[in-house]
């Protein structure tokens, strides 16, 4: 299925478009594994992003499984649009059933991942493992995009280590069978999530392409470092991940530099606060008390990062086990105030970035 013209990603009204699917804007929300379920997709867009994305699915999961039990897997929303359902694996067939799965019960996008770096799904030739072979990837990719009515797009790294970076050569094969945009973390697989990300990298690609859209994922920290990018040509949007772990107005911000040309007000230490709450509030809302407390175990440590006693409060987390726990912490956590040092974001030594 080739490609002969493309229309311009950019929109006139300072959007993206996909393939056919036009986005309000070119900042998305990176598929992370445990992280990005219904609640935080729900906040996420209603904090401006253009496009949210579930957790990596296996597309033999997908495809073997009870029909409730995949509808729990996928989790789409009633009116959760624009979503991108992203799945792994290595097999064409299976790519190409899963992706019809997901579009049956309402993706807008199937991204396909191609740069997870751990063992257990390289072992299986799947994610930065399938990216090594292009006859390979593109066969897996170019049968889902024969598959399915919407756009199928590809999150991957650089290369497997910094002597096979490998990512223009398959950005280009990928564009031409279809596949509707790419989006390249600036790391290899053999980096991990160490060391920085390589943007000047991140460019080639965006050099390599004839018209599909790029977006660079990896240390996206600074919304003006992100708009410079854009306005430069680097890339035609970015991904956001573990830098706004803990700190949810990053997304705010960097929307409103692009809208606006400025990130808008700081947020205080109690706004922050405030809307970490909101989060973990309707984590417990979507999954029940028992488990919905001890899912945002998690968000609550991120929370407390950047208060004063944070060793103290982060001590009590363990024993959060209903909303009371919860609400009692809260109030601790506002009532102690932001600690010396400033806020912090928290470190993170797994999930894109």
């Amino acid at each position: 299925m080739p490609v002969t013209t493309q229309a311009p990603p950019v929109t006139s009204a300072g959007g993206l478009r996909i393939g056919q699917l036009e986005l309000d804007n070119p900042i998305f929300i990176a598929p992370m594994a445990g992280i990005t379920d219904r609640p935080f997709r729900d906040l996420a867009r209603a904090l401006g992003a253009g496009l949210t994305c579930t957790e990596m699915t296996a597309a033999a999961a997908v495809v073997r499984a009870p029909a409730e039990m995949v509808d729990r897997v996928i989790d789409l929303g009633a009116g959760e649009h624009p979503v991108a359902v992203q799945l792994v694996g290595c097999d064409p067939q299976m790519m190409a059933d899963a992706a019809q799965i997901c579009v049956e019960r309402g993706a807008d996008i199937v991204d396909v991942n191609l740069g997870c770096p751990v063992p257990k799904v390289v072992r299986l030739g799947s994610g930065a493992a399938l990216a090594r072979e292009i006859g390979a990837t593109v066969r897996v990719l170019e049968a889902m995009v024969s598959a399915v009515p919407v756009p199928v797009t590809a999150k991957m790294r650089l290369g497997w280590d910094h002597i096979s970076i490998n990512a223009p050569q398959l950005c280009s094969a990928l564009e031409g069978v279809g596949v509707a945009a790419v989006t390249i973390h600036g790391r290899t697989r053999a980096q991990r999530y160490t060391g920085f990300a390589d943007w000047d990298q991140i460019a080639r690609v965006k050099e390599a392409v004839r018209g599909i859209p790029v977006l660079g994922s990896g240390d996206v920290r600074d919304p003006q470092q992100v708009e410079g990018r854009i306005r430069q040509g680097v890339v035609d949007g970015v991904v956001i991940a573990r830098g706004m772990m803990g700190d949810w107005h990053l997304l705010a911000q960097t929307v409103h530099q692009l809208k606006f040309g400025d990130p808008g007000p700081d947020p205080t230490f109690e706004e922050r606060v405030q809307l970490a709450r909101v989060h973990w509030n309707s984590v417990v809302a979507h999954h029940g008390e028992q488990r919905g407390v001890r899912l945002a175990r998690k968000y609550v440590v991120w929370a407390i990062k950047g208060c004063s006693g944070a060793a103290r409060l982060r001590a009590r987390v363990a024993d959060l086990n209903t909303q009371s726990d919860l609400d009692e912490l809260y109030s601790e956590i506002v009532a102690a105030g932001e600690g010396p040092q400033g806020w912090q974001r928290p470190s993170f030594s797994s999930g894109e970035g």
